[in-house]
């Protein structure tokens, strides 16, 4: 009985140590398998994060930056005392006034304008708007693929 015992105790000690091998193969080559994975996923990242780098370069030097909206953002100096339907008339014929004057930068890219000769179009015209004369003054331009012009709208005395 004790040899049956001891021998029953011996199999099973036997059979953990051959489990316990086993399952460390086994284990063991599933950390092979996902290292091996793992390598393989990184160099694929890096193989697109440069592609990815290449072809962003590519977009930067076929993409060229072209004047597609021109507006104007008009303002009154404090000599101005027109009403509100005299004011929103002059913003619309002054904003319609600079889009014909500046429609020959329209289409254009942004690297070929000359930068000092658009202000210079718009500043110091005089318009007349519904019996006012009004003289524009510009103030700021930004030039990007919306050209905005930034001006103000002065009157112009009659003097008699």
């Amino acid at each position: 009985m004790k040899k049956r015992f001891l021998f029953s105790v011996t199999v099973l000690g036997l059979g953990m140590i051959i489990g316990a091998a086993l399952t460390g193969v086994f284990v063991g080559k599933q950390i092979d398998d996902l290292y091996i994975e793992n390598r393989s996923l990184a160099d694929n990242l890096a193989v697109t994060e440069k592609e990815l780098e290449q072809l962003r370069q590519a977009s930067e030097e076929m993409h060229t930056r072209v004047v597609t909206k021109i507006s104007a953002l008009v303002s009154f100096t404090e000599e101005c005392d027109y009403s509100d339907y005299e004011r929103s008339t002059i913003e619309l014929t002054v904003e319609k006034k600079v889009r014909e004057w500046l429609q020959i930068i329209s289409g254009q890219e942004l690297e070929t304008i000359n930068y000092l000769l658009v202000p210079r179009i718009v500043d110091n015209r005089e318009v007349e708007v519904e019996g006012n004369k009004i003289r524009l003054k510009v103030m700021l331009v930004v030039l990007s693929e919306n050209v905005i012009v930034y001006l103000e709208v002065e009157p112009i005395k009659n003097m008699v």
